[in-house]
């Protein structure tokens, strides 16, 4: 059966924390024409930021949130992106607190939220918390996440909340909520599509919606012809739905477009092992070990089809090797 293909789809959006389009958006309307020095503290405290250097960045920032001609927002916004990458949980709730004027106990309140004033400083807060709380893994209780970055959306222009919510939603399988939140998303930057598009295709198939799962792929084609990973997953939606010839088309596109990519190389192994075609797939899974000899899933398959083809030292040797690999 096509549904017990362990097939490997791509989807490259994950919790987002660069905050870079906040700032492109923003750019115009920070600050006045002239450089004022706390401007210059604001933008050098990006640059050490992006450098890594965190205790600088945090210098500057704190230096431009003194000068009135800058947003004492976004630097506080800032400062705590900083923390968050510093991974300090509670420095997040102490600039959100200062930022608010609430004690941090309110603020781990889910119900602090849902009746919270919507302000800009409400919505850096709680994206703030919600995605530190979610990237850092700092806290068990998922409804203050769950509350925060949802809270985040009132910003209707707030690309990283969306983002964020919508692959929140995408790991608790709310996958209707994430397509209405990832179509959001796609509507705010169109020069993201192409992951937004992959996820949306992924995430169509798996809430039992292959139409508009094709439908994606289709557009991610016209747009992107070259972008072999839609092709990968493109592949594995026709085997899903045991059009096992499309699949194998499909999939060898992926592989010439781009001869590493070890998903698609897997899953036309799959697909060749499901046909038992079975020195096709060892081909393919072989291949696949060799653009990475640590690949454990690669290892594990080429086993199962040593086996199938009478090679019961070789599947036990390759199947060894996977159990090495994922100890």
């Amino acid at each position: 059966m096509a549904q017990d293909l362990d097939l490997r789809e791509i989807c490259t959006i994950d919790y987002r924390t660069d905050f870079a389009s906040l700032l492109e958006k923003n750019k115009d309307s920070l600050f006045p024409s002239s450089s004022t020095l706390g401007s210059v503290h604001f933008y050098r405290g990006l640059s050490f930021l992006e450098k890594n250097m965190y205790p600088e960045a945090i210098r500057d920032f704190k230096i431009a949130r003194t000068d009135p001609t800058v947003s004492r927002t976004f630097c506080n916004f800032y400062i705590g992106v900083t923390y968050m990458k510093l991974n300090i949980s509670d420095s997040i709730f102490a600039i959100c607190s200062e930022a608010l004027n609430v004690p941090v106990s309110q603020l781990k309140n889910p119900g602090f939220w849902q009746n919270a004033e919507i302000t800009q400083d409400h919505i850096f807060s709680a994206y703030l918390i919600g995605t530190n709380e979610v990237v850092n893994h700092t806290t068990t209780d998922t409804s203050l996440i769950e509350t925060c970055l949802k809270f985040a959306t009132h910003d209707r222009d707030f690309l990283e909340a969306y983002i964020n919510y919508g692959y929140w939603n995408f790991q608790y399988g709310h996958y209707t909520k994430t397509i209405d939140l990832y179509k959001h998303a796609l509507d705010l930057e169109p020069s993201y599509d192409s992951a937004i598009i992959l996820c949306m295709g992924y995430v169509y198939r798996l809430a039992g919606d292959p139409d508009q799962s094709m439908k994606s792929y289709i557009l991610l084609k016209s747009k992107y012809p070259r972008f072999a990973a839609g092709f990968n997953n493109k592949g594995c939606l026709y085997a899903y739905i045991d059009q096992d010839n499309k699949a194998l088309n499909t999939l060898s596109i992926a592989i010439r477009k781009d001869p590493r990519l070890l998903d698609a190389r897997c899953n036309r192994g799959l697909v060749y092992l499901k046909l038992k075609k079975y020195r096709r797939a060892f081909d393919d899974f072989s291949a696949a070990i060799q653009i990475d000899v640590n690949f454990a899933d690669a290892y594990y398959y080429r086993g199962f089809t040593r086996k199938a083809m009478g090679d019961l030292t070789g599947s036990i040797r390759d199947y060894s090797r996977a159990i090495q690999l994922k100890k």
